[in-house]
């Protein structure tokens, strides 16, 4: 009986299999994420000035709100300002993350407020985080948090026992 080595014919299927792969980059399996213009970084600084100038049709622009219609933001949007006699001062954007679909922006944000304890007009530093989403190829703030300095500090009344 002949005796075949099947050393040869695994290294050929394994060269074989290896040179088909050859011609893959790693743009095909790991692709660059798409860039969208204006980036979530310019959007958000695009909102804020459309607030800070009160041009609550501009900042239309760089939201999404299914919940309502251009007309009925720029209502709502109208109406808080004016009750709170909020004021931006001034804003300046910390840094941005972009995932896949959403991104993040961090702003720092210099306001005037009516203060919801005294009534009094008040001036107030904090730190902001806006989210957007990606709807039709273009960023769109979809939400707005404080995460520092969010409220007045109330002090705290000690009772004694």
């Amino acid at each position: 009986m002949k005796k075949i080595n099947i050393c040869p014919l695994f290294v050929v299927f394994l060269a074989i299999a290896l040179g088909s792969c050859a011609d893959k980059t790693i743009e095909d399996t790991n692709p660059e994420r798409p860039q969208y213009d204006p980036s979530p970084t310019v959007v958000v600084e695009r909102f804020l000035k459309a607030l800070k100038d009160q041009n609550f049709k501009k900042a239309y622009e760089y939201v999404y709100v299914p919940s309502t219609d251009e007309a009925g933001y720029v209502i709502q949007m109208s109406n808080i300002f004016k009750q709170n006699q909020i004021t931006i001062n001034s804003f300046q954007i910390l840094g941005t993350q972009i995932y896949e679909l959403s991104a993040t922006v961090a702003v720092d944000l210099d306001q005037t407020l009516k203060s919801p304890t005294t009534g009094q007009l008040t001036n107030l530093k904090q730190k902001s985080r806006y989210s957007l989403g990606l709807y039709d190829k273009k960023w769109k703030v979809t939400s707005g948090e404080c995460f520092e300095n969010c409220i007045e500090e109330v002090p705290e009344i000690e009772i004694a026992d």
